[in-house]
């Protein structure tokens, strides 16, 4: 694997950088209610640092209370929060990293909750997402914005940041000035687009009269904000030039807003979504200001190639970081087979718009620096037995080996991870598996003894001199009891998708959770007409806004048709008989209800008086984060 490029120096203005790959700014909710630094906030931090970040750039900082978007966000608002400022930029330089902080305020896309019911925004128009009516900004409104930003870039240099990043992109605040989408005002702040961007340049020149020319600023933009009147790209190129012109030293490129829902780019999109723009971009400013960018850049791989082709001169992994700290450390050191590559499935993002901490589908440590230690052993080793290879199995026989014991792990099928497998297999799920890829790397590098086809029993663990066992035997589809659902037309959801059985060219999907939508998709995509019935009125309800929004969208693209608020009562000649009517003729019925977890070990174990410890979906079926969570903590108690 070669990075001969991604690890080259660079410079942003007066900072210079020992390689190519920043971490983005991105909202964590890991500080105090009052945006004060918080322990967890700093670990964090110093996680990425010591991974070999070449800068961390924190999450957007509220200069102004009006400003705040999430409620336990960062906040650079009044001298108070020096103190702590200033812990967090130690211990960073302690690690041997850098660090920028990102000025922020949300405008119409902040949240009314944690503001105290204020949103502003230069003209009264409300996000469709956020949906509150903003307050329009006078200009002594805007005045006294443009002095919060100024003493916040002060406040900052004060606390020991290495440098500034404006938060111009995204709908926030800045970018909803500079849009013709957002922006209708009439007076010298609006207009044209001269007016529309003299509230950003006057924030950059404030900040460059407060803090010197040498001090860096960096300046993120939305290149494009897929909007009919909205930004184009040529128009952010003559902004960036503008931007340059009046003292930034370096363009961070990235796009959308919450009204496109394209910040965080799905599996659907393409490798670096915005690497074209970045180009572009470069194109309009001088050859001596950096421009990086962000979106969907997985793998060290991709990274360099970026920074080869000349697109752009530093790549921001955001969900890559949030993933693996250890990300460019491990690149650099040939450890590429270790790394967790993110899996693009935005739970991180869910998790933030759901105002919760930030965590990793897959990696239990992000957002929980402070409470593991891997690098201690846990005392005498013990020999330990996990029996299951799913996600549980895998993560609890890793961690049990990583912290020095000896670890057999047993699979009864031929192939290791468990529910995952089906998993993969609808539109837009393949980077799922390399949550299995790396798993497996793990069990090799830790040293973990792995049997597949090799099912056990209670018999077995009784006398395999085990000191800890783990049982992790997951789930099977549930089969109710419904009158016909033995008949050879009926299969579940999970035999589609691991291609068990064959499914004529009319279906019916019994089940509108994900696992049921997302199986009918497959089918459509295949050519069959589906017809997916559901009890309730409405489908996805196992997802959260955010997740559930890309999926019910493709799905409505397609011929799917959804019968709504119908309990089925039988199945009989092809027919799904329900209680108001009957649907059908059908060439096949998939039964996508969900999953029970599998006990027959558990409970015969529990039978022979023999201790075990119970994890994952052979608890209770639920979300892969869960399983990962509960086989790390059951092999790190070990």
């Amino acid at each position: 694997m070669s990075t001969q490029h991604l690890f080259t120096p660079v410079t942003i203005g007066s900072l210079e950088l020992p390689h190519r790959g920043i971490m983005p700014p991105m909202v964590v909710n890991l500080c105090g209610l009052d945006g004060s630094v918080t322990d967890r906030f700093i670990a964090y931090h110093v996680a990425r640092a010591r991974g070999g970040v070449a800068l961390n750039i924190t999450e957007a900082a509220y200069v102004h209370p009006t400003g705040k978007g999430f409620p336990n966000q960062f906040g650079i608002d009044h001298d108070g929060l020096l103190p702590g400022l200033q812990r967090l930029t130690q211990a960073v330089h302690d690690a041997g990293g850098r660090i920028a902080v990102q000025l922020f305020h949300g405008g119409r896309q902040a949240n009314a909750a944690v503001t105290g019911g204020t949103v502003v925004a230069p003209s009264p128009i409300p996000c469709p997402v956020m949906r509150t009516m903003p307050h329009e900004l006078t200009v002594p409104e805007i005045a006294e914005l443009v002095q919060a930003f100024t003493n916040a870039g002060v406040l900052a240099r004060r606390a020991g940041f290495d440098a500034i990043e404006i938060h111009g992109a995204h709908g926030y605040l800045l970018n909803q000035f500079l849009s013709p989408h957002t922006n209708h005002r009439d007076d010298e702040y609006g207009r044209d687009k001269a007016g529309r961007a003299r509230f950003p340049l006057e924030i950059v020149d404030g900040l460059r009269a407060a803090l010197g020319r040498d001090y860096p600023l960096i300046y993120r933009i939305s290149a494009d904000e897929f909007l009919p009147d909205g930004l184009t790209v040529a128009d952010s190129g003559e902004l960036c030039a503008l931007l340059v012109e009046h003292g930034i030293d370096a363009i961070s490129v990235s796009g959308s807003t919450y009204e496109t829902n394209r910040v965080a780019g799905g599996p659907w999109d393409p490798l670096g979504t915005f690497v074209d723009d970045a180009a572009a971009i470069k194109q309009a400013v001088s050859a001596a200001v950096p421009v990086a960018v962000a979106n969907r850049i997985k793998t060290p791989e991709f990274a360099d190639a970026v920074i080869a082709s000349g697109k752009a001169d530093l790549v921001a992994t955001g969900r890559a970081l949030i993933c693996d700290p250890d990300f460019y450390r491990k690149a650099r050191d040939g450890q590429r087979d270790q790394i967790r590559i993110c899996l693009t499935c935005n739970h991180c993002l869910s998790e933030l718009m759901d105002g919760k901490p930030v965590s990793c589908l897959y990696n239990p440590l992000t957002g929980h620096e402070l409470d593991y230690d891997l690098t201690q052993r846990s005392g005498t080793p013990k020999e330990v037995v996990v029996v299951g290879g799913g996600l549980a199995g895998m993560e609890a026989a890793c961690t049990a080996a990583a912290r020095g014991n000896h670890v057999r792990l047993y699979e009864a099928t031929d192939e290791l991870g468990g529910n995952v497998l089906p998993g993969i297999r609808p539109p837009f799920k393949s980077e799922l598996g390399a949550c299995l890829v790396y798993e497996k790397n793990m069990l090799a590098t830790t040293g973990v003894d792995v049997f597949v086809g090799h099912p056990v029993d209670a018999e077995f663990l009784g006398r395999c001199g085990a000191d800890r066992i783990i049982v992790a035997t997951g789930s099977d589809p549930v089969r109710p009891a419904i009158p016909g659902i033995d008949s050879p037309t009926v299969v579940t959801a999970e035999d589609v998708l691991l291609d068990r059985a064959h499914v004529g060219n009319v279906v019916a999907v019994i089940g509108a959770g994900s696992v049921g939508v997302e199986t009918a998709e497959l089918l459509a995509c295949r050519g069959s007409q589906v017809t997916v019935v559901e009890l309730t009125d409405d489908m996805l309800a196992d997802l959260s806004p955010t997740l559930r929004a890309p999926l019910e969208a493709r799905i409505r693209q397609t011929a799917t048709r959804f019968e709504f608020g119908r309990r089925v009562l039988e199945i009989r000649a092809g027919e799904v008989v329900t209680d108001t009517g009957l649907l059908g003729p059908f060439d096949t019925v998939v039964i996508a209800v969900g999953y029970q977890p599998d006990t027959a070990l558990s409970e015969a174990l529990s039978a022979a008086g023999i201790d075990f410890t119970l994890v994952g979906d052979a608890m209770r079926p639920r979300k892969i984060r869960d399983a990962v969570v509960e086989g790390f903590e059951a092999g790190y108690a070990i």
